[in-house]
């Protein structure tokens, strides 16, 4: 990889034009309780030198040992050497350990350190573990099962010069586990966006900044992760932490920046394959868990709507002690939730996860409106049916024990053709829209605009054009109808067909709750939304 084919992607300068001397920032490398000064001042710029490569292992096997070799070959040098300071293996409970299968010879070569938990604590106290007895300027945090590619250091220590306080996500490819390399014909994906339900949702976009990551492949100054206090320290087992620390990274004066340039090549689960197959139980309870303490930490007065959820409202999240995320916020000075909807406009606004208004589509002929048969929040198998119900009747079903009590309420979603909003159709409080992909059913959201989720309420002022009023139309020409009680796609009725009447209309309109905050919010303090 080349640096300055990065440097000039990223938009990053040379390290030599805006850094100050020495391997940390202005100030030293010490002082976190002057983050909030560097916050003021931005006097980030720094000439980081070595990394140091955290490997959370759990019933890896072999796998550790092919990751941990993967990654001291692909720097100059070597685990050890000038640039890989060390690779730290948190072997979390393994059965057998992974000293067993990684002979002391080889961990020297590859400069290897392996800390061991003789009973499993979970990813998130592994990788805080393997944090704490690391050395290099910037921590690297990658599962036990990856395959970087030659370059990756050098885009990594490139892209997070300019800030200390940069966090960087490289581009996360497929590895071929037979051969441990990287299989050239999948496209590379890293860019997340936060859902209200404190999930997160893969998403494509020309932006270098995305607003969440991943959470497993990344890397941080040690400086910035000691000033935000590393992973709250009451998080358990599996997930939630890359929420948390995607938050606390930009409310409280970070940034996460992707890195194309430095691809690594990640093992992905398949079914298929029990070889690709976790050898750790996730306790879904914490992971909710994990989840609902991100939000309540950080969520500030939009945090009621977890109650959108009967997921969250199973696991009392307003019970959850939460004064350590007070603790951060007070010592960095951080920005409030509606900042960060802001600083992601192209997705909350322009994508409509901050909906201007709700509804009903009522087709006009029965009286009846379009109702989604799924539960709210994330679906888990990502799509679902719909169907029509009577307007203002409960049309929620059991579905994975939960209910969905907005099945009827929709709003417009994703970005147009020219990044505006807005192109399609979501249920309110979900992750799914309204799709003519084969079925008319519902998908996974593509909020940049996917071809079989544009859809629209034709208008009358259209007939001119030949458009017929009332029709969900899509760009195909075709158009969602009622046919033997189905919902189906079909080509259109034109504006001069006979006897064409309106097919659907909008009704119930109303502005949602956290519509109303964040204009508020925008209102009460404007010099805090600018660029």
């Amino acid at each position: 990889v080349a640096v300055a084919a990065a440097s000039a992607e990223a938009g990053l300068a040379e390290p030599e034009d805006a850094a100050v001397e020495g391997s940390c920032p202005a100030g030293g490398c010490t002082a976190a309780a002057g983050a909030a000064t560097a916050f003021a001042s931005k006097d980030v710029a720094w000439r980081p030198k070595t990394l140091s490569v955290v490997l959370p292992c759990a019933g890896e096997g072999e796998f550790a040992l092919k990751t941990a070799r993967a990654v001291a070959e692909s720097v100059p040098g070597g685990g050890g050497g000038e640039t890989l300071s060390e690779i730290i293996i948190v072997d979390d409970g393994s059965s057998p350990p992974v000293a067993s299968i990684f002979p002391a010879e080889l961990q020297k070569r590859y400069g290897v350190r392996i800390v061991r938990h003789d009973k499993p604590k979970g990813l998130i106290q592994a990788k805080a573990a393997g944090a704490s007895h690391t050395t290099g300027d910037v921590i690297v945090f990658f599962d036990c099962h990856v395959g970087p590619q030659p370059g990756w250091h050098s885009a990594f220590l490139k892209a997070i010069a300019p800030n200390y306080r940069r966090i960087v996500v490289p581009a996360i490819t497929n590895l071929d586990i037979d051969t441990w390399t990287q299989q050239n014909d999948q496209v590379s994906v890293n860019k997340c966006y936060l859902t209200w339900d404190a999930d997160f949702k893969w998403f494509r976009s020309k932006d270098d900044f995305m607003p969440v990551l991943s959470g497993g492949l990344l890397g941080i100054s040690r400086q910035w992760w000691q000033e935000t206090g590393g992973y709250d320290s009451q998080m358990e087992n599996w997930g939630g932490e890359n929420i948390d620390q995607s938050l606390r990274t930009w409310l409280c004066g970070g940034e996460i920046l992707s890195v194309p340039q430095a691809e690594v090549a990640h093992m992905w689960r398949k079914p298929d394959d029990p070889r690709t197959q976790s050898n750790y139980h996730i306790d879904v309870l914490k992971t909710l868990q994990n989840r609902a303490r991100a939000a309540k930490g950080w969520f500030g007065n939009f945090t009621f709507k977890l109650d959108d959820y009967p997921d969250m409202q199973y696991i009392r999240w307003h019970k959850l002690d939460t004064s350590e995320f007070d603790a951060v916020r007070e010592r960095l000075g951080c920005r409030p939730f509606a900042w960060f909807l802001w600083r992601f406009r192209t997705i909350y606004e322009n994508a409509g996860l901050v909906p201007e208004n709700t509804f009903n589509i009522r087709h006009i002929k029965s009286g009846k409106c379009l109702t989604y048969l799924g539960p709210p929040g994330t679906h888990p198998q990502g799509q679902d049916k719909i169907t029509l119900t009577s307007c203002g009747a409960d049309p929620s079903k059991p579905s994975m024990g939960r209910s969905h009590r907005d099945a009827q309420r929709w709003h417009r979603a994703n970005q147009g053709d020219r990044g505006e909003c807005c192109s399609g159709y979501r249920v309110w409080n979900t992750d799914q829209c309204l799709s003519i992909a084969g079925a008319v059913q519902t998908h996974i959201c593509e909020v940049s605009g996917r071809m079989d989720q544009l859809l629209r309420l034709t208008t009358a002022d259209e007939a001119a054009k030949g458009i017929a009023p009332g029709q969900l139309r899509h760009p195909s020409g075709m158009c969602l109808v009622i046919k033997n009680k189905a919902i189906v796609a079909e080509r259109c009725k034109e504006a001069s067909s006979p006897k064409v009447r309106p097919v659907w209309e909008i009704t119930d309109e109303k502005v949602p709750r956290e519509f109303e905050l964040y204009q508020q919010a925008k209102l009460e303090n404007p010099s805090l939304f600018v660029e």
